[in-house]
């Protein structure tokens, strides 16, 4: 091999120990940025000089490429683990907000309030004629038809602050899918100039990551690399060039108190595509569950409460005697039919006006008949809820005791799917991870490696001069 030869090979070993020198900086100085994938260059043999003869001669180091240490099924779990840590603390958030509203703070909850309502009717029945009582059972009657709606007003509250966390997150998820979509285009951009885009594909496993928490997303690798998106049970989020928008339409109140709420995706310019029931996982499939299913639940289970209430109080009621001697006069308004019946619970306006429209006997001039109380006290505790199945007390009490399971079993796989989470996030950072104690370890080797490509470089360089010095000798 002729000398300016060595001097070439010596020179692609420095051009390659700048390179691993320059990677290896780079993989330190991102030792703390999140999402960052370490890098290695990789190198080749240059082949075999042409005028070797029979003595087969290499000609030095080639930069193969810089690769990116990445695990793409690692990255798949930590998604997924991401997307359901995300759902359990929104669920979790959002329980603890509804089992706040049944905290029976100092045992003034509706459960209360509404033994008391039926206690006053065994102190009417004790005492039918006594016109103190009778003011006494007006008045609880309307301490618990003003903390039905008072409890109601509590969950709706809840259901509207859920709303509005939807409306957030489906913002932030628009955001997040159209920076995947320009990573697409800036990955595609650099790597037809034949630059490296590794930092950009990190930066793009991140967004998706981010993405993941929002709602169950699949992502899928198209012919030319690029990331398209697609919605468990709904169908593209990204497709090439083409970001899906999710919006949330909040209609006003209808008048009567009562929040009409869809969660739709536009696309197109298309708003009647509602997606609410389809959407699954992450932050916005766990408000929607909870607002969907367990605070509907709830309404629905009190407006059941209030309806039974004033219907079974309502037959006994007309069936009785008032102090004037009339009957067929309703304890409560009727309602047509039960929904929003939690809402609109009130006195009838004979008995709101004068208690002695309450109707404690049956019998006409009989001032210590007492059976219409005794009956209507005794509805307590008979098996009027739930087709037949539960008192009214024990239908309360399923009520709270349900979201405190729902609630305590959130908070379990909570916990546990931290430690999954935890788990995921060691194995990438030993696959993908940078360690300084490795990197400045193949620090120094690279340096060596530059400073013995220089030697060859200058001891190829005095025997050249030394060649010259003999012809001209």
């Amino acid at each position: 091999m002729a000398l300016p030869n060595v001097m070439q090979t010596g020179r692609s070993g420095m051009v390659a120990a700048k390179a691993q020198m320059a990677t290896t900086s780079h993989n330190i100085s991102n030792a703390n940025t999140e999402g960052f994938s370490r890098q290695r260059v990789q190198q080749k043999a240059d082949g075999v000089s042409p005028h070797g003869g029979k003595n087969l001669i290499g000609t030095g180091t080639l930069l193969a490429r810089t690769e990116r240490i990445n695990d793409n099924y690692i990255e798949k779990q930590i998604r997924n683990a991401g997307r359901d840590l995300a759902n359990l603390e929104e669920k979790d958030l959002a329980l603890k907000q509804t089992e706040d509203i049944f905290n029976e703070m100092g045992g003034e909850g509706l459960n209360r309030i509404v033994s008391k309502f039926f206690n006053e009717f065994r102190k009417l029945a004790n005492e039918p004629d006594n016109e103190a009582v009778r003011q006494s059972v007006r008045e609880s009657s309307l301490a618990m038809a003003n903390d039905f709606k008072r409890l109601r007003s509590s969950v709706e509250d809840v259901r509207s602050h859920l709303d509005a966390r939807v409306e957030g997150f489906a913002s932030e998820m628009n955001a997040v899918t159209e920076q995947v979509k320009d990573l697409n285009q800036k990955i595609k951009i650099q790597e037809i100039s034949g630059a490296v885009a590794n930092d950009l594909r990190d930066q793009r496993d991140l967004a998706m990551k981010n993405l993941s928490t929002y709602a169950d997303v699949q992502v899928h690798l198209d012919k030319d690399g690029a990331y398209n998106i697609d919605m468990k049970g709904v169908g593209p989020l990204l497709s090439g060039p083409v970001a899906e928008t999710l919006t949330v339409y909040r209609s006003p109140d209808d008048g009567e108190g009562k929040p009409e709420n869809s969660f739709a995706i536009r696309s197109s310019g298309n708003a009647s595509n509602d997606i609410t029931h389809a959407l699954k996982g992450g932050k916005i499939g766990a408000l929607l569950e909870v607002r969907d299913q367990t605070l509907s639940g709830i309404l629905n289970r009190l407006d059941d409460m209030a309806t039974t209430i004033t219907d079974s109080v309502n037959a006994l009621h007309r069936e009785g005697i008032t102090r004037y001697g009339t009957s067929g006069v309703d304890f409560f308004k009727a309602q047509p039919n039960k929904e929003r019946a939690s809402q609109y619970m009130e006195l009838s306006d004979a008995v709101a006006n004068d208690a002695n429209q309450i109707a404690a006997g049956a019998l006409p001039d009989s001032p210590g008949d007492n059976r219409i109380a005794v009956a209507i006290s005794q509805i307590q505790n008979m098996r009027v809820m739930d087709g037949g199945n539960a008192s009214i007390d024990s239908y309360y009490n399923g009520i709270v005791s349900d979201v405190g399971v729902h609630a305590g079993r959130t908070r379990n796989a909570l916990v546990q799917q931290k430690d999954i989470g935890m788990q995921l996030n060691k194995m990438r950072e030993q696959i993908s991870g940078v360690s300084i104690d490795e990197e400045t370890a193949n620090l120094l080797q690279f340096q060596r490696a530059f400073d013995a490509s220089a030697k060859v470089i200058s001891v190829a360089d005095q025997c050249l001069e030394t060649v010259l010095n003999l012809r001209r000798g």
